[in-house]
């Protein structure tokens, strides 16, 4: 009677060789095709590849019409147009922003020294609010830039404390000490007495 082999041979595997199974399992196919996931770049080369592999894996007795792949290559040219497109209007957009910035930033920094009314930043869980926003007046000692954003350091006349306001909340600029006008209902209050 033949032995029964009892002797099994179990190899566990280290956490870092199943990562890199499964990351291998992952990125390809069972065939061992590259996947491509969504968001990541296609490129030319991707796109030649796969029309070549479909002219060489088509039914010889049924050829695709030429026409077809002569319209896929227009789609994907003007595809990449319209990509490289995209592209130099985001580096556009990306430089214009640097310059509107810098101009914001040469235009606040001429404000270091004067007396201003803008409006107040609007205080946390206050956003969604309906009252209308609040001013304040103040001297600018500063300014600073965060988030792409211009901010000057204003000495708040009210509380005398430093407040960061945006630069595109300026209301006034004056040389002399502001008044705060009064608002609708102060005017109302004051009739009335």
């Amino acid at each position: 009677m033949p032995g029964i082999n009892t002797r099994t041979n179990f190899k566990t595997k280290t956490p870092q060789e199943n990562k890199t199974q499964q990351s291998r399992g992952a990125n390809k196919t069972e065939n061992g095709t590259p996947i491509i996931e969504q968001g990541k770049e296609n490129d030319k080369d991707l796109f030649l590849k796969l029309l070549v592999a479909q002219m060489k894996n088509q039914d010889p007795f049924s050829p695709q019409d030429p026409t077809q792949y002569v319209t896929q290559l227009a789609q994907f040219n003007s595809l990449e147009q319209m990509k490289s497109m995209n592209d130099n209007l985001d580096y556009l957009l990306g430089m214009t922003n640097g310059l509107l910035v810098n101009s914001a930033m040469g235009s606040a920094s001429a404000l270091i020294g004067k007396n201003i009314e803008a409006y107040a930043p609007v205080e946390e869980g206050m956003e969604n609010s309906e009252e209308k926003p609040k001013k304040l007046t103040g001297k600018v000692e500063g300014i600073h830039i965060k988030d792409g954003v211009v901010y000057m350091n204003v000495r708040n006349d009210e509380t005398g404390e430093l407040v960061g306001v945006e630069y595109g909340a300026l209301l006034k600029v004056s040389d002399e000490k502001i008044t705060p006008e009064p608002g609708p209902e102060e005017n109302i209050e004051n009739k009335g007495e």
